[in-house]
């Protein structure tokens, strides 16, 4: 190769200097978004995609999904794809269809008996549940799920008791048979198994069967963490069968036979997804909005609906893309009801590196269109929070005050750090609640066209700001308080004895300043989406992600700041105990983590606010320039 003349020593100098400037010009001109729209325009456009939005259309592509029985990786979820793809393609939006590998579990069948009588009530097993040819022990009682005892924190992949390792006094089941009152889920399960349980028997609080999952594990099983998988049994019957057998267990000790049949094992899966792409503008930033094609049964509500909103919406956002400045990729994921989420999950690990370049939230829609329901709310990560209540004060004026998303739905995105938002419209208690989800009367007439014109008119509203606005609708300022907040919390549960604030410093004050400039550059258009979403990154993963950034934790709820959940640890025990000794470690490591997403978000501020002058400074010259 041929090798040009030496550099001078003067060029060699300030070679750095003026790579750096020409590196900082070069992320000026890629961070800042689009001409920005008026207020008017935006409000014309998401208008514009509502008015595109029929009901009829709504129902129509409802029941071209809900026909199907959709079990993951089956025919029927091949053909809801295929009936989504063509419609797609159809109108020239583009949508690729992804193959994976997921570990999946579909329940087959389950009987429980009490050999020589007649007791033989309906009852069915759960996804992830060890299939057994006829487990026969006594039974106990283990009264309800909050009876029983809590998993013990900051055990990371190993998922143990509270204070098991430590003395803690607990019922030991000896290869009994427990029965319990509550929906089944994955942390009883594990308690139970823990305990000695030989196979467990969840009773319903009502008369009828609800299709559950009982593992740990997110996504598909990892070296890491397969051991989670459960090793019993597990069945379900309905309140009545759990009342009888109690009547019976009253008269004396009651033998009990749980017979499970359970297929798990490797599918390959399909994950179709659209992309909308502003017209002209090359690698925009983008919104995923995803929500499961699989169902259990015909699924019509959970979640045929909703998939019918995302079929609606994508075509809607696709003929007015020439008015959008960030992209929109429409996800319908396989593997949500029998695979733990494993198609979200592999997505998310799949194309890590784009998501945290160009991902500017994940939108979740789940369980649109209930007849009958009533209750308006959101479930919103803090810094969509106030955006999430502003929606619903535009389009259905009302207050609400979402909640924090919890570990459910998808939500597999936490570690990249992308925002969460999902709007929500349910039926009422008094009404009979939610009370076909997840089972066979989970059919087409449970969807309301008219409910469900208002549910996707409400997620179209929020997209079209999110994807046109002129300000991308977060707060940096909610963000950092949220986390400020969650400091309070743990420092309080440990009794003081975590020393935040001295090891933080004057941390939080600076952060909070430059949330504050960040908001308000945002507001006069100085930065953009990207820069907005760097800063919540850090401080989004680490309010939500125990210890592991890259590997899915278990989906245990922990509150903000998972991490530091040990703290009440600090508090529970002697200061000579071996509990305590062991979870200081821990809650140091956790504290140092925290510390860190504290600087990255500061040094994002930073970088963003010196671009943001520059661009300024660019203009500037250009106008001068022009003149």
């Amino acid at each position: 190769m041929r090798k040009g003349p030496p550099a001078s020593r003067a060029a060699l100098t300030a070679a750095p200097a003026v790579l750096a400037v020409h590196g900082l010009l070069f992320l000026a001109s890629c961070t800042a978004d689009a001409p920005a729209p008026t207020t008017a325009e935006v409000e014309a456009l998401a208008q514009s995609v509502k008015d595109a939005i029929t009901t009829d259309a709504l129902m129509t592509y409802s029941a071209m999904i809900a026909e199907h029985e959709r079990p993951s990786g089956g025919p029927g979820e091949n053909a809801a794809i295929d009936t989504i793809v063509a419609t797609l393609e159809a109108r020239g939006v583009p949508v690729l269809v992804h193959e994976l590998a997921a570990y999946a579990s579909d329940p087959v069948s389950a009987t429980v008996t009490v050999p020589g009588t007649d007791f033989s009530p309906p009852a069915i097993t759960m996804a992830y549940s060890a299939s057994s040819q006829g487990t026969v022990a006594e039974v106990v009682d283990m009264g309800t799920l909050a009876d029983l005892p809590r998993l013990e924190t900051g055990t990371g992949e190993r998922l143990v008791i509270e204070g098991e390792e430590f003395g803690a006094d607990l019922p030991d089941l000896g290869g009994r048979v427990a029965i319990v009152d509550g929906q089944p889920r994955n942390v009883p399960t594990i308690a139970l198994e823990r305990m000695g349980a030989a196979a467990v028997v969840f009773v319903n609080p009502e008369e009828r069967l609800n299709e559950l999952i009982v593992t740990s594990t997110w996504g598909s099983p990892s070296l890491m963490n397969h051991h989670r998988l459960p090793r019993i049994p597990v069945a379900q019957i309905m309140r009545g069968a759990g009342e009888e057998l109690r009547a019976l267990m009253a008269e004396g000790p009651v033998e009990l036979r749980v017979e499970t049949e359970v297929a798990t094992g490797w599918k390959t899966m399909r994950l179709a997804l659209a992309t909308i792409e502003p017209a002209g503008v090359e690698n925009a930033p983008y919104v995923v909005l995803g929500g499961h094609i699989d169902g259990w049964y015909h699924g019509a509500t959970d979640e045929a609906a909703s998939n019918a909103a995302m079929l609606a919406m994508a075509l809607a956002f696709h003929d007015v893309r020439d008015r959008l400045r960030h992209g929109l990729v429409v996800a319908w994921w396989p593997g949500h009801s029998n695979a733990r989420y494993a198609g979200s999950t592999w997505f998310a690990d799949e194309f890590f590196t784009e998501l945290r370049a160009r991902g500017l939230a994940y939108m979740n829609i789940d369980g649109v269109g209930q007849i009958g329901a009533r209750r308006f709310g959101a479930s919103a990560s803090e810094a969509f929070q106030p955006f999430a209540s502003r929606v619903m004060a535009e389009t259905q004026g009302v207050e609400i005050s979402p909640s924090r998303p919890g570990r459910n739905s998808d939500q597999a995105f936490n570690g990249v750090g992308l925002p969460l938002l999902q709007f929500n419209h349910t039926r009422l208690a008094e009404d009979g609640g939610y009370w076909w989800w997840h089972t066979n009367e989970d059919t087409y007439d449970k969807i309301d066209g008219d409910v469900l014109k208002t549910d996707t008119d409400i997620y179209a509203h929020a997209l079209a700001e999110m994807l046109a606005g002129a300000r991308y609708p977060v707060s940096l300022a909610a963000q950092v308080e949220a986390l400020a907040a969650a400091i309070t919390v743990r420092e309080e549960a440990a009794g003081g004895a975590l020393q935040l604030d001295r090891h933080l410093g004057n941390r939080m004050e600076r952060l909070r300043r430059v949330a504050a400039d960040l908001d308000e550059r945002a507001n006069a258009g100085e930065i953009g989406a990207v820069d907005q979403v760097a800063f919540v990154r850090p401080l989004h993963r680490v309010m939500y992600v125990p210890l592991n950034d890259y590997h899915p934790d278990p989906g245990v709820s922990l509150g903000p700041l998972p991490g530091l959940a040990p703290a009440r640890i600090l508090v529970d025990e002697e200061a000579d105990s071996d509990r305590r000794g062991f979870a200081v470690p821990v809650l140091m490591r956790e504290r140092n983590r925290l510390i860190e997403a504290v600087d990255e978000a500061l040094d994002v501020g930073y970088m963003r606010t010196t671009l943001a002058s520059i661009r300024q400074e660019l203009s500037e010259i250009r106008e001068e320039r022009d003149r």
